[in-house]
């Protein structure tokens, strides 16, 4: 006996339902990330997906839950991006990599420049990251934040082992994260509001010198 459905064209009902829902997210995100959350309706979506309205109920309840599922993959290509320290990005300066702190500054390069980049790349993706999910209830907020805490914490690690080889634990971790995340978000958020001027290039070196700035004031406060 099998729990299979009966097949059709070649593929089982679960196939189908699969392939269905993936052309339901893919929908999402395309009208989420273009005309935007608050302006999409089931009936749009379906259109867009090229499918009968009541085939969105067989895997989505209400379009918030379509929403959570579409900031899932959004923040998923994201997280590989920044994590993988924007390899394209990551050169720096001679100036950068001879002073103090080199390995923290390749680290935060990494990060922004593979943020800057995704943003910049995936216009679609960053509305929904950067826009979309914001304000939407409670529950999305919620999720939000909980990317932004589990990303900061891994990115906290990846500096904190470059710098020292230890690993920070607590609160200092968390609030490491939170710096790392938030300031990150705020920076891109104003780079694609400015239609993406400076160029990103220009930008990462300004972040440099920036940065470089705090960490020898950091040194020297120690001194």
């Amino acid at each position: 006996m099998t729990t299979q459905g009966r097949p059709y064209a070649g593929a089982s009902r679960e196939a189908r339902e699969s392939a269905r829902r993936e052309q339901i997210i893919a929908a999402g995100i395309e009208l989420f990330g273009t005309q935007g959350y608050r302006a999409a309706t089931v009936g749009a979506i379906c259109e867009t997906a090229g499918l009968n309205k009541r085939y969105f109920y067989e895997s989505f309840s209400t379009l918030e839950d379509l929403l959570v599922e579409v900031y899932e993959r959004v923040v998923a290509d994201l997280r590989a991006v920044v994590l993988a320290g924007g390899a394209a990005d990551a050169g720096g300066s001679e100036t950068v990599t001879e002073a103090q702190g080199a390995e923290a500054m390749a680290v935060l390069r990494g990060f922004m420049g593979g943020f800057l980049g995704w943003a910049q790349e995936n216009p679609i993706f960053a509305r929904v990251h950067l826009f979309e999910v914001l304000g939407v209830s409670a529950r999305i907020d919620e999720l939000y934040r909980r990317h932004g805490r589990v990303i900061g914490g891994e990115l906290a690690d990846a500096l904190c082992v470059a710098v020292s080889g230890t690993v920070l634990t607590g609160t200092r971790r968390r609030v490491l994260g939170d710096l790392l995340v938030g300031a990150g978000i705020q920076v891109v958020v104003d780079w694609v509001i400015g239609d993406y001027q400076p160029p990103r290039q220009d930008l990462l070196s300004e972040i440099e010198s920036t940065l470089g700035w705090v960490l020898t004031a950091g040194a020297i406060g120690e001194g």
